[in-house]
């Protein structure tokens, strides 16, 4: 969506449609994540091969995901010693406690990979 040449609310739906239609949930507008509830599980966009590849990467590097954010987040807090926060927004039955668990899920993954 950061390719849209103006932001307007017909480019993005129609955008985030043709993305959704080929199961690619995730979208970044600039460093914010949207996800499109897919109403179905999609369990090969959260096995630990997933969450291995994002692993030490920037936000950007790889096709958007929430295990981008949390690592983003991850590193902050694990390099700088700086306290992180992720807001997950949405309306009802769009799938906030499922990305939550998602998130919970790749920083307990990744937090016990972490040497003291």
């Amino acid at each position: 969506m950061v390719r849209l040449n103006y932001l307007h609310e017909p480019g993005v739906l129609h955008n985030l449609g043709n993305r959704y239609s080929l199961d690619e949930i995730y979208t970044y507008t600039g460093s914010i994540l949207i996800a499109v509830n897919p109403f179905q599980r999609l369990p090969h966009l959260y096995d630990h091969h997933m969450m291995d590849q994002y692993q030490g990467m920037q936000l950007g590097e790889l096709s958007p995901h929430v295990f981008a954010i949390a690592e983003a987040a991850f590193h902050t807090m694990v390099k700088e010693g700086a306290s992180q926060s992720i807001l997950v927004s949405g309306e009802s039955g769009a799938g906030k406690t499922e990305t939550t668990k998602q998130i919970m899920h790749y920083l307990a993954h990744m937090g016990g990979r972490v040497k003291p």
